[in-house]
């Protein structure tokens, strides 16, 4: 997610952000109803672990947009892909374009395109953790994060730096991409109404999320393949 989107939420809601599409069938993710389609591609990304006090707090906040979002405006992943996405390496939506791998040919194999990516990061050692903090709540689907400090930013943005050099892998918005959790994809425009209400729900809700969870802590990440949304399998 580009921090432009993040900077003029409303806009973005309605739909209206220029060069900036809002709904998920737009992205060729989900259709229009909110069914997963095929979206193939692979990542560098840290699940959140399964069993841990952060994992079970997004679950009850997934199912506090369900009550509380606009009917028929959304679609929720299964709780089993949340994830914080470090590196995107390449998907559907970037074969035969600039944002390729250089010198990887171009295939749908995207098992195949892993090995060969695992293999020009595989000297490379991760930093022992990422301490990041939540910035807001984007949407009605989405957790915005950044470094828990400048220096915690700074470990991460290297981090990204350095794949993307070693991945031959430099998407446009390299610099202001945000990290973020999602836990839903959002189908249509929302009304004025509905967005303020939604302003609203996002402040009162994260309040009592930062006060759990003032620092979270993110390590090992994986390269991992995906078929869709709905499931990340590492490498």
């Amino acid at each position: 997610m580009d921090k432009y989107i993040i900077e003029n939420e409303k806009i973005f809601l309605k739909g209206k952000l220029k060069g900036c599409p809002l709904t998920a069938d737009s992205e060729n993710k989900f259709d229009h109803k909110g069914k997963p389609l095929a979206f193939p591609g692979c990542s560098i990304i840290s699940k959140i672990p399964l069993k841990s006090d952060l994992f079970h707090e997004i679950k009850l906040l997934q199912l506090k947009y369900k009550d509380l979002s606009p009917e028929k405006s959304y679609t929720y992943l299964p709780e089993t892909s949340f994830h914080i996405t470090l590196f995107d390496c390449c998907n559907v939506n970037t074969i035969n374009t600039q944002y390729w791998p250089q010198n990887i040919v171009a295939d749908n194999n995207y098992t195949k395109i892993a090995y060969e990516l695992s293999k020009r990061i595989q000297n490379y050692i991760f930093p022992d953790k990422f301490d990041l903090k939540v910035n807001n709540f984007f949407g009605g689907f989405s957790i915005i994060l950044e470094g828990n400090t400048k220096k915690d930013e700074k470990i991460i943005r290297d981090c990204r730096n350095k794949l993307s050099d070693l991945l031959g892998i430099r998407f446009e918005n390299h610099d202001t991409y945000t990290f973020h959790i999602t836990f839903a994809y959002i189908l249509r425009n929302l009304k004025d109404d509905e967005i303020e209400k939604l302003v609203r729900i996002n402040s009162r809700l994260l309040e009592k999320f930062v006060g759990k969870f003032p620092i979270i802590r993110i390590q090992k990440p994986v390269l991992c393949t995906f078929e869709n949304m709905y499931e990340f399998k590492s490498t």
